[in-house]
């Protein structure tokens, strides 16, 4: 048996800065209405690299230009985004939406989801999405990209 043990670290609780939360919420007002509209915002919007982490799988992508939503009204499916919700914070903001709609076989689909969105130098350089994923899987087809 080793006798060695890791040091534990203490948690770190940043304080928010105003000039932070300003920034924050100035940029999730440009970016909401592309998100509730399923479309993507202005490019200067988004770091370079940005990713989606989604609980789903628990994997991470970067983003595309075309989000997953657009793609699947693309392929029939019928989808919008209701009960918005967003709430910023120094550094970023959450918002919970739920996506409701047919899939593209016509079926019913209802997701409510959270993401948690994390800036970098002012632009969206993170998303992390949860979801219920067998809710998902009636929009998706058992892939949530």
């Amino acid at each position: 048996m080793d006798s060695v043990t890791e040091p534990v670290s203490e948690p770190v609780i940043e304080p928010p800065t105003q000039a932070g939360v300003e920034q924050a919420l100035a940029l999730a007002r440009r970016w909401l209405p592309a998100f509730v509209a399923g479309r993507r915002a202005d490019d200067d919007v988004y770091a370079d690299g940005v990713s989606t982490w989604h609980n789903i799988g628990e994997w991470e992508a970067e983003i595309q230009r075309t989000p997953s939503r657009t793609r699947q009204v693309e392929a029939g499916a019928d989808v919008r985004i209701e009960d918005v919700r967003l709430r910023v914070f120094d550094g970023g903001w959450v918002v919970q939406a739920t996506a409701v709609g047919t899939n593209a076989a016509g079926e019913p689909v209802r997701i409510p989801s959270c993401q948690v969105v994390t800036l970098r130098d002012g632009r969206i350089a993170r998303f992390e999405e949860y979801a219920d994923s067998r809710a998902a899987e009636r929009l998706f087809g058992g892939n949530p990209a």
